[in-house]
């Protein structure tokens, strides 16, 4: 196993909650089929990098690609897909991410009889702490009312990677260890 550098890239409805409780059952169906089919006509048009991995959530889709391997900066790409999504009516919770993961370069091994997917072998820090911005953003004024809220969510970390500093200081977020900034609604 080889320990890298890598950058997360998280893509998240952020009404998706508030959508399934007042929808009936076959309006929120449908409305699951138009965000996949939305996240996926802007990957298609917007190519992040080589080598990329995705990851579906179902809410969400998270990807990641080794430190290099960027065609685009993840932020400014992020801004592009989350416009184009916008136009189909999506309100997302973005957040790019930064740190270590372990990568198995040898040879898969067959599942366990009736697992269909991993979504990874070795830990990710980069998963984990879009996974962390994701939880915190999600707002809702009942429930959730210290949720971040809608907009695009950049790790400390993945500033100082991309080489990149913040044009005014907005307010660091934090949330289980790790800071993020949002630098875009």
């Amino acid at each position: 196993m080889n320990d890298e550098n890598a950058f997360g890239v998280l893509l998240s409805w952020a009404d998706v909650e508030q959508e399934e409780y007042t929808l009936e059952p076959d309006e929120f169906a449908a409305r699951i089929v138009e965000f996949r089919a939305a996240w996926r006509e802007a990957l298609g048009i917007f190519a992040l990098g080589d080598g990329v991995t995705l990851l579906e959530l179902g809410h969400a889709v998270y990807l990641e690609l080794a430190d290099g391997d960027q065609k685009e900066d993840p932020i400014v790409w992020l801004k592009l897909v989350r416009a184009r999504i916008l136009e189909r009516g999506f309100e997302t919770a973005g957040v790019v991410s930064f740190g270590g993961r372990w990568v198995d370069e040898s040879v898969v091994p067959p599942l366990p009889e009736g697992i269909t997917l991993t979504a990874s072998r070795a830990p990710s820090e980069p998963l984990r702490r879009a996974l962390y911005a994701d939880t915190a953003a999600h707002y809702d004024e009942a429930d959730a009312p210290q949720g971040w809220g809608v907009g695009l969510y950049v790790d400390t970390d993945a500033i100082e990677a991309l080489g990149r500093s913040l044009k005014n200081a907005p307010t660091p977020l934090e949330i289980a260890g790790a800071t993020f900034y949002r630098v875009a609604r």
